[in-house]
């Protein structure tokens, strides 16, 4: 059986990305941080249908100090894998003179450090020709007043992509990155319907993407055994103008 770790994954991208994998025949282990709520409906939601092909761990990915913790935890489960989403991330909507130096590196451990400690621990136990993944962010490609750390983070993650291949491709592991625009996860559903209607406005194909469509992307990552180095903008067609 081959085998996926997925992080962020009790909802949203990332749970949409795991039950794919699942759909797939893969073993997913699923990441989450704070709700345990979610986490036990996850696993009632998917006992039923998937039997013993997933677990479900706890983790804060925002803590440096957990990679070695969590590596230990994987290889506890499986000793190699063969795919790896860094999905879970984090935001900060303080505005520039605001922003606490904390809450920067907070954002740069979830997105950025941590994913990055945990790939490089990880490396010994991928499987030649593994997959990793990156979702990243159109606001890495397109300057944004919303959030500043977490635009410059993600844009970091892209250049990471990038700068990996080389590294990687001796085991002929894959990397890429997704960089999805507006996706309709709970956090676009609870802006209200003005501003969402706006956003729209601005999107070619005139809505919001699914989380499936991300997660249909990701496998379509995974299948193309040429493709490697790319961050793909999942946008719709998004003009910011």
């Amino acid at each position: 059986m081959k085998y996926a770790y997925v992080t962020g994954s009790t909802r949203g991208i990332g749970k949409a990305i795991g039950c794919r994998l699942l759909d797939e025949g893969y073993f997913v282990v699923f990441n989450y941080c704070n709700s345990d709520a979610e986490a036990k409906a996850l696993e009632q939601e998917l006992k039923t249908k998937y039997n013993a092909q997933f677990c479900i761990v706890k983790s804060d990915l925002s803590d440096l100090g957990v990679v070695d913790d969590v590596i230990k935890q994987l290889i506890d489960i499986s000793p190699k894998y063969d795919i790896v989403v860094f999905n879970a991330g984090l935001t900060n909507r303080n505005e520039f003179g605001q922003i606490k130096e904390e809450d920067w590196l907070k954002v740069f451990n979830a997105n950025l450090n941590v994913p990055f400690f945990l790939m490089q621990g990880l490396l010994p136990y991928l499987n030649d020709k593994a997959n990793i993944v990156y979702i990243g962010s159109m606001l890495g490609n397109i300057p944004h007043s919303v959030s500043i750390p977490y635009g410059v983070s993600k844009s970091a993650v892209h250049a990471l992509v990038k700068n990996m291949v080389k590294f990687l491709s001796p085991q002929k592991i894959r990397i890429n990155a997704i960089a999805p625009g507006f996706v309709d996860t709970d956090w676009q559903k609870d802006k209200p319907e003005w501003l969402r209607e706006k956003l729209k406005g601005k999107i070619a194909l005139g809505r919001f993407a699914t989380e499936a469509e991300v997660a249909n992307l990701c496998f379509s990552i995974v299948e193309n055994e040429y493709l490697t180095g790319q961050v793909i903008q999942l946008d719709g067609g998004y003009n910011c103008e």
